[in-house]
């Protein structure tokens, strides 16, 4: 048996105690549920804080978003942030580190992070590697660090070696804030060709909440960068005047333990939801506590729906999430598996409740977004915006089949529960 099967077999037997115990959540959403306290004081108890903002934009596959984020380069005047969970070098993306290294020639200012979690990424449907970006971005004149790199010393954490960054967003000029699941890599942008991943990217105008993220931004860049920034030299766009409908974006920035956001955005939806919530996972990775969010709702009489999706570009992922498919039924959601017509995978992360309650952003419904990873989130509250993602999670809707019980038992067997296990850490 080689290193990397045997250091498996060892987080999973780690793991097991963890997947099999009562991690029971209902006495907090009962007792949520029983204080009366509206969606706003909610959110601000957690310390997720509201900004003023225009209508997001949603831009809803990676190919868009990649055009959109080349338009959005040459547009910039002052700076351009990128966080990217994963970023490579690839003709795919290379006219996006083609068009930055121009814009910084150019003198905009251009700082890059990326998850060292870049060092792995695959060839979809093979175990061929495509190199990450970092090198390749420094010979092109770009300013990037590796967000926690794998180095020897996290041995002796493990925890530490699990961190990982996996927001994306960008900031330009201070102006546009655009905030999501889209990588800048081959599979999110370019597999299939003309159209990437079916993903989500929402841009808003929010200077409030710009300069929040232009702070985690410059926050994390200084841990891992020998070149501090400074915040305060990022200047922020002044008000929303003349940029017509607006709505409250309340900004969730999840990092475990000092910051932990995520589970109180999931128990809100869980408890807030009166007649249906909808999820939009394309995968997720079950614990005993994510299911008692789903007992607590369906328990109420809220119809859950969570829609999957076929093509994932690994086996291991679509494996791990079948498996748990059986548990979702019989906590009462209905469970649909998005298969596109061009064989593009549905890497969104959305939740809508009762067309009104809507968060999208980097957050996957699984243990590690919970705790190992850093996530960012917009949460709205808002019919306009409730209506349009409605409406687009029926169109998506049309290429959905509903999963049986017959189908869900199908995937539980062995191989499919040792990925399932492993994939509550490294999925």
């Amino acid at each position: 048996m080689n290193k990397r099967k045997v250091s498996t077999l060892v987080i999973t037997l780690c793991l097991i105690p963890f997947l099999f115990s009562s991690c029971s959540t209902t006495g907090r959403l009962e007792k949520m549920a029983a204080s009366g306290a509206g969606f706003t004081e909610v959110m601000e108890s957690a310390g997720i804080e509201a900004y003023p903002s225009t209508l997001p934009i949603y831009h809803n596959t990676g190919a868009e978003w990649n055009a959109r984020s080349l338009e959005l380069i040459e547009e910039a005047d002052d700076y351009i942030l990128i966080s990217t969970f994963l970023g490579v070098e690839h003709e795919s993306t290379a006219p996006v580190w083609q068009a930055l290294a121009k814009k910084a020639s150019e003198g905009v200012r251009v700082y890059i992070i990326i998850d060292s979690s870049s060092n792995f990424q695959m060839v979809p449907f093979s175990d061929t590697l495509i190199k990450a970006a970092y090198m390749h971005l420094r010979e092109l004149g770009l300013e990037t660090v590796e967000y926690n790199s794998l180095s020897l010393s996290n041995i002796f954490f493990i925890p530490r070696m699990f961190e990982r960054d996996h927001r994306k967003y960008w900031v330009i000029d201070g102006e546009i804030l655009a905030v999501g699941g889209v990588n800048v890599n081959h599979s999110s942008i370019a597999w299939p060709a003309g159209i990437g991943n079916i993903d989500t990217m929402a841009e808003v105008v929010s200077p409030g909440a710009s300069k929040a993220v232009v702070e985690t931004f410059v926050d994390t860049w200084n841990n891992y960068s020998p070149k501090p920034l400074r915040a305060e030299d990022f200047e922020i766009a002044g008000s929303l005047v003349g940029e017509g409908a607006t709505t409250s974006l309340w900004l969730l920035d999840h990092y475990w333990p000092s910051q932990s956001k995520v589970s109180t955005m999931f128990d809100v939806f869980s408890v807030y939801a009166k007649d249906e919530l909808w999820m939009i996972q394309g995968y997720t990775f079950l614990t005993p506590a994510l299911l008692d969010r789903i007992k607590f709702a369906t328990g109420r009489g809220v119809a859950v729906h969570i829609m999957l999706s076929e093509y994932a570009t690994q086996e291991k992922y679509e494996m791990a999430s079948r498996y748990g498919i059986l548990d979702l039924l019989d906590a009462g959601a209905t469970v649909y598996i998005y298969k596109s017509p061009d064989k593009a995978f549905l890497h969104a992360k959305l939740m809508v409740a009762d067309g009104t309650l809507v968060t999208i952003g980097s957050t996957n419904y699984n243990f590690r977004s919970q705790t190992l990873a850093r996530e960012l989130n917009f949460l709205f509250e808002d019919v306009r915006i409730g209506s349009y993602s409605l409406d687009y999670i029926h169109t998506l809707l049309k290429d959905c089949r509903v999963v049986t019980r017959e189908e869900a038992e199908s995937y539980r067997n062995l191989r499919s529960w040792y990925n399932y296990v492993i994939m509550q850490v490294w999925g």
